[in-house]
């Protein structure tokens, strides 16, 4: 039975690709990109987390929500934040997976975000040819993070009062992350490109 359900996911979703990988890669850009060029439907797991599925996820994502900031970024261990992270990623993908097939299929979608990422991503894809994993260098991370946030990423965590132990855990945590979807890419053949700085946009579209 469990079989069954897990190819009937498969089958549902076929229609979907996937970018997922590492925050700051250039995830929602090329996105973007690509439903534009395309005429696909564009599917960012950011805006429905923000907007809805932290609200019924389920008890981590709740515990995230009820946390200050300095909760949050500054005073866990690298470690708990990494792990944090993830289970709320696994808690919220199931949601991803309900919207997605709700949705019609007359349109090729992307999905796009750091809660897809391959070792979830691996279940619901026919082909390893729907999905692509992006990890940023530390040169391309800091470029988006200063045009996102403001030089000293003054804009990041609002109302923060350990802004650099913040600053110092989450690029901590991410390269951690980093590491775990090369890991898991590799793993389960799935591709995984490192994003730097120098790729223009066509080059990166090329990957796909």
């Amino acid at each position: 039975m469990l079989a069954r359900v897990v190819t009937n996911v498969r089958e549902a979703l076929s229609h979907v690709l996937w970018i997922g990988g590492g925050p700051q890669a250039g995830k929602t850009t090329l996105s973007r990109l690509l439903a534009g060029t395309w005429d696909l439907k564009a599917y960012s797991l950011d805006w429905h987390l923000s907007r809805e599925h932290r609200l019924r996820a389920g008890p981590h994502a709740a515990a995230f929500g009820a946390l200050s900031m300095d909760e949050r970024w500054a005073r866990p261990s690298i470690d708990d934040l990494v792990e944090r992270t993830v289970a709320i990623w696994e808690e919220v993908f199931a949601l991803v997976v309900e919207d997605l097939i709700a949705l019609p299929r007359s349109r090729t979608i992307v999905a796009e975000g750091p809660g897809a990422p391959p070792w979830l991503v691996a279940n619901v894809i026919s082909s390893t040819r729907q999905a692509i994993f992006l990890v940023p260098t530390a040169a391309q991370r800091d470029r988006v993070e200063e045009q996102r946030f403001g030089p000293g990423q003054v804009r990041r965590f609002p109302g923060i009062v350990d802004r650099s132990a913040a600053l110092a855990n989450v690029r901590a945590r991410d390269a951690m992350l980093d590491g775990r979807i090369a890991a898991s890419c590799a793993e389960r053949g799935l591709r995984c490109e490192v994003m730097d700085a120098t790729r223009g946009l066509d080059e990166t579209v090329a990957l796909i």
